[in-house]
């Protein structure tokens, strides 16, 4: 008896892997257990008493025995989290969020930095090949352009690595799930809210290399055109990762200066791609004597810590508190248990601040 609940077990547990990946949360009932494997019912409550001992599975009475996607190996219950930085903008709250709610359901998370370079996102899923985790959560790198880390992906996703992407994703990639913006509509509130001031001459910047970038300024011309506006190429500008990093860890505002010369002279408003390059914009306008919003209303997107200062108060976009890292989470949760799970864009609020309204 001792000998054959062992057994059912171990088969039961060799099991679970084909049954998430066929999407089934849930065991077959004792009854089906018992005639399936022609055991006694004491036999098989037994397994599956030391299937949950192992935290493989959570039985709820009068419901079933349910698949938590946890290894009985401790140290593989972990989830991978690949982020442009762990340490600023956006991405500590994010982390925090992936962790609290990972860890309610028995996972840890190990956060992966490739600050947005796709020679470090191939050195990360390199190590994670050779060193099993349960998931990745990746934010992917440059995004807009082509991928050559793409095999990797695949390679971890046929292993049978649950992968879900955060911000961005990768068209190529078969069956993809992602959490991302919705930022067509995101960029549709923006214009609608300088439209209803007034604003006609309304310029842009966004970044060339990331899905968002790309996105955002398609919800912009879109939104340009609804509101019965023209779009003109001269007061829309692009910059990219390496621009980036030379604004922030050089203080190379050279871009932004022949931004502000060249493109949004005549403009009366300007859409920026985050909070991040409204922020560096704002000092650079400062610096030249621009009254925000009388001289140039501003607007952006994240509702970031940079958004508020002492100095100015940004017009910005936010999502729901907690909401982007927690659905991630979750998202990675339903794929490690058999759940059903797919792709989701998180909806824009608008935040009305004194960037574009001088009485706030």
């Amino acid at each position: 008896m001792a000998i054959k609940y062992k057994w059912l077990a171990l088969r039961l547990e060799e099991l679970i892997p084909s049954y998430i990946k066929k999407g089934i949360n849930q065991l077959p009932t004792e009854q089906a257990l018992c005639d399936q494997y022609m055991v006694s019912r004491q036999t098989v409550r037994q397994a599956l008493s030391l299937l949950e001992s192992k935290g493989l599975i959570t039985k709820k009475r009068g419901s079933g025995s349910y698949i938590t996607g946890l290894s009985s190996d401790l140290s593989r219950n972990v989830v991978a989290v690949l982020v442009s930085s762990d340490t600023d903008y956006i991405y500590p709250g994010i982390l925090e969020d992936i962790s609290h709610s990972l860890s309610e359901s028995g996972f840890s998370c190990k956060a992966y930095v490739t600050e947005n370079r796709v020679d470090n996102e191939r050195r990360i899923l390199s190590a994670l090949l050779k060193e099993p985790v349960k998931g990745i959560i990746a934010e992917g790198c440059k995004s807009a352009l082509p991928n050559p880390n793409l095999d990797l992906y695949r390679r971890l996703m046929r292993r049978g690595t649950a992968v879900v992407f955060l911000h961005n994703y990768y068209p190529d990639l078969p069956n993809c799930l992602y959490v991302k913006d919705d930022n067509l509509h995101g960029s549709s509130l923006l214009i609608q809210h300088l439209a209803s001031q007034g604003h006609t001459s309304i310029g842009a910047v966004f970044k060339s290399d990331d899905m968002q970038g790309i996105e955002r300024y398609q919800g912009f011309t879109e939104a340009i055109q609804s509101a019965g506006l023209s779009i003109d190429d001269s007061i829309i500008r692009w910059y990219d990762s390496y621009d980036l990093e030379r604004l922030v860890q050089a203080h190379d505002t050279r871009f932004l200066q022949d931004m502000i010369r060249h493109s949004l002279n005549g403009c009366t408003a300007v859409v920026c791609y985050n909070d991040q390059i409204a922020y560096y914009l704002l000092q650079e306008l400062r610096l030249r004597g621009f009254l925000i919003p009388e001289d140039l209303a501003v607007v952006s997107f994240d509702n970031t810590y940079l958004s508020r200062s002492d100095i100015f108060s940004l017009t910005t976009l936010s999502h729901h508190p907690h909401e982007m890292g927690t659905l991630a989470a979750e998202m990675m949760l339903h794929k490690l248990k058999g759940l059903p799970a797919g792709p989701q864009e998180v909806p824009w609020f608008l935040n009305t601040r004194s960037s574009t309204n001088a009485g706030l």
